[in-house]
């Protein structure tokens, strides 16, 4: 059986996709477990091989939510003949920086690019485990519509952001919270990226992630740095997501708070969100 249709497969190989996993099989408090073939995870979606493509096609996906900002959208543009009918959801159609208020448990306001230029990298490590709680604002928006999307329709949905890993690992953590996985389940989940980020970081070691001349400024800006110093930047590092999981608990006891608070997804749609994703 190709194992990009095998309906109970955590990481399915999709040629020219990276990080590209299946978010169904966990199991929440209640002794329910998330259906497969429902929501899938992924790095970005610009390079599917022929091969890629049709297996993505065949998954049948109907709705895309891109999570990377828009120049990343525009520069590395999904290939969308994997998804000729699909619904499209992208990070710049919601962002409105007047409703964000910020991560007020961060004291330290650079991003991991910024944090390079010190040279540390302990700064760059800090940087990246700090952003994770402000990604829960930045991202409201579009996190908004993928649970309204979840609700509306029930046929498959991806999201995505570069490598899958940030933006999209706290997606999932919202989606597994609000569902009732268990905070070891989400962790573990967001850990499986690693086998995955681990390839990237080879290629970069090796001089690039694609090979690929109109892809590789980015891969090449990295590239003047010592590997030490954006190791941290490629790492699923476990006090990543254990410090946006402490924060959803501190600030708001849970993703349902949050959810309620932020996104204006309230009680009724958080049980309407397990009626439609889960199964005895």
């Amino acid at each position: 059986m190709n194992k990009a249709l095998d309906s109970r497969q955590r990481f399915l190989e999709i040629d020219g996709v990276v990080n590209f996993r299946d978010l169904g099989g966990y199991v929440t408090s209640q002794g329910q477990t998330l259906r497969w073939q429902r929501i899938y995870r992924a790095g970005q979606l610009d390079r599917p091989t022929m091969k890629g493509i049709d297996c993505l096609k065949a998954l049948n996906i109907a709705t895309v939510v891109d999570l990377r900002f828009g120049e990343e959208t525009q520069r590395y543009v999904t290939d969308w003949r994997a998804f000729p009918n699909a619904k499209r959801l992208e990070w710049q159609q919601f962002y409105a920086p007047e409703s964000a208020p910020g991560d007020p448990a961060s004291d330290i306001k650079m991003s991991w690019r910024e944090a390079l230029e010190t040279g540390d990298a302990q700064m760059v490590r800090e940087a990246m485990r700090v952003n994770y709680p402000a990604k829960l604002y930045s991202h409201q928006g579009i996190y908004k519509a993928m649970l309204n999307s979840l609700l509306e329709d029930k046929s498959p949905l991806v999201f995505h952001c570069a490598a899958g890993k940030d933006r999209t690992g706290v997606a999932a953590a919202i989606i597994l919270g609000l569902l009732g996985v268990s905070r070891q389940d989400i962790i573990n989940d967001y850990l499986l990226t690693q086998q995955e980020t681990e390839k990237l970081f080879e290629r970069y070691r090796a001089g690039g992630a694609t090979g690929q001349q109109d892809h590789n400024d980015f891969q090449q800006q990295l590239a003047s740095y010592p590997q030490s110093l954006v190791a941290p930047v490629f790492e699923a590092d476990p006090n990543y997501i254990r410090t946006l999981l402490e924060y959803v608990d501190t600030h708001y006891q849970g993703f349902g708070r949050y959810a309620e608070q932020i996104l204006d997804f309230g009680a009724e749609d958080v049980a309407k969100l397990k009626a439609t994703l889960l199964e005895d």
